[in-house]
């Protein structure tokens, strides 16, 4: 299809001829030679080789046409970015335009969610220090609003294709954070590379990918997972593989290699520790959950330690599919819960949580560490990986926020019980029962701890005869979850 703003001329790197379709259109990579082809004033520039693109399911190709809330779009282009500090897992965003108003986007997903920002104007003064930004931090971004940072690091353009307003040359690594706002609201201050690419800031929000209708007919994103498989590349145990677009590690439930999902294939990188037990609910299992329909895929312990005691927990990864994304259960001998992803705008943070206008009030901070892990997961798990857990209680539940070095999560987590789970997943076997020992719960712990504080303090009022004063003991009692 042409448009009025046709431009072509000859790739400055291999003679090929290249057309720029889209007036805003700064960049595009050549189809040939597959270098970054930058567009000035005067001629065009190539600024870098691009690596091939990785096999990313997305039904937003290079050329797809649809309409967006009854307006025509294109997609124009596509990059794939990795974290400059853990390559190998890229994510991709859709330069998507529209031709009859001249105005474009980028549109990505991840867990689940998919995400519409366009470059906006700077605000008065510039993006705040990169070096002050923090994962959990409030900001305020004048014209824009307030927003909570998810997540600071830093990246790397890796493969493309097509055209796009502006991108860094392949494998410059520049720093951006995250943000997000309350209603959805989302964007990405990108900071350059602080030298020759300049600071940029992105604003969007969350959307349904059900606004984009493909002319083709078929839907942007399926309501359901449909499972495939992989071989261990150790025992070459068959391994379902629900995610395949999102999912980073697999950690064989036969043999425990751990291996990094990367062109469809397993790359193994060591053994884990196989868990002590095997999980209640097994990996593979489906089942309906709260109207969703799931499939259970990792399995983790986790622990913490509290004045020398060792307390334990076990989480189940569940995804429901690319419509819904990935959820969470955690169990505490016998004590269940049903753990659901907050967006990081929709929480303030103090010394309470307001969530959806209600008041968690603060219960406990605990460093949560992973024990055992076996299945597949969306990010880089690791044993020994540790997270900031703290938790607010008040209507309904409770509000989790863990805290990683580079990164926060919002989780809300309610009560379930034991025999709902059993239901959803046809388990006839009972769920675990409240058990003792080291594993044991610390909400047990602390019952033991007031009994005998009670039989000491009569004790003592019994061998004294003269007036007293009082005194408390605040004992932890958490239960992680992403």
């Amino acid at each position: 299809m042409s448009t009025p703003f046709d431009r072509t001329a000859a790739c400055p790197s291999c003679g090929a001829p290249m057309t720029f379709r889209f007036a805003g259109a700064a960049a595009q990579v050549c189809k040939h030679c597959k270098f970054v082809v930058a567009r000035t004033d005067r001629n065009l520039q190539a600024v870098g080789r691009m690596s091939d693109l990785v096999d990313i399911p997305t039904p937003l190709q290079l050329g797809v046409t649809g309409r967006w809330a009854g307006e025509p779009f294109v997609v124009d282009g596509r990059v794939q970015i990795d974290r400059a500090n853990a390559p190998g897992a890229p994510w991709q965003e859709h330069f998507i335009t529209f031709p009859n108003s001249g105005r474009w986007c980028w549109v990505a997903s991840a867990q689940g969610r998919w995400y519409s920002t366009s470059e906006v104007a700077l605000p008065p003064g510039g993006l705040p220090p990169y070096s002050a930004l923090r994962p959990g931090a409030q900001i305020h971004l004048q014209g824009y609003g307030a927003f909570t940072v998810a997540e600071v690091g830093r990246r790397r353009v890796v493969a493309g294709e097509g055209e796009m307003p502006s991108v860094a040359a392949p494998g410059v690594v520049t720093g951006y954070a995250d943000i997000g706002g309350p209603n959805g609201a989302f964007g990405t201050l990108d900071y350059g590379d602080g030298q020759s690419i300049p600071p940029k800031l992105y604003i969007g929000r969350q959307i349904d990918p059900a606004v984009m209708q493909l002319d083709s007919g078929a839907p942007v994103q399926p309501a359901e997972a449909q499972v495939t498989a992989v071989s261990c590349p150790t025992c070459g145990g068959n391994l379902p593989l629900a995610a395949p677009g999102t999912t980073e590690r697999i950690v064989c439930r036969y043999c425990g290699t751990a291996s990094d999902l990367r062109q469809g294939a397993l790359v193994a990188l060591g053994q884990a520790p196989k868990p002590p037990i095997e999980p209640y609910i097994p990996l593979g299992a489906q089942g309906q959950l709260r109207g969703n329909r799931v499939i259970c895929i990792g399995f983790v312990v986790r622990g913490c330690t509290v004045e020398g005691e060792r307390y334990r927990w076990r989480e189940y990864l569940l995804y429901a599919g690319p419509r819904v994304g990935y959820l969470w259960l955690m169990e505490e001998d016998g004590a269940w819960q049903f753990v659901t992803p907050i967006p990081p705008g929709e929480v303030r943070v103090g010394a309470g949580a307001d969530y959806r206008g209600q008041q968690y009030v603060y219960r406990q901070s605990v460093s949560a560490e992973v024990e055992y892990v076996v299945g597949e997961f969306y990010w880089k798990v690791e044993i020994g990986e540790r997270v900031r857990a703290t938790e607010y209680e008040g209507p309904g539940g409770k509000v989790s926020v863990e805290e990683a070095p580079t990164e926060v999560t919002h989780s809300f987590c309610e009560p379930m019980s034991g025999q709902e789970i059993a239901g959803a997943f046809n388990i006839q076997v009972a769920p675990p029962a409240l058990s003792g020992g080291q594993g044991s719960s610390v909400a047990s712990v602390l019952v033991v701890i007031v009994i005998i504080l009670v039989i000491i303090f009569l004790i003592a009022l019994s061998d004294c005869s003269c007036g007293g004063g009082g005194g408390g003991f605040i004992g932890p009692s958490f239960g992680g979850g992403k």
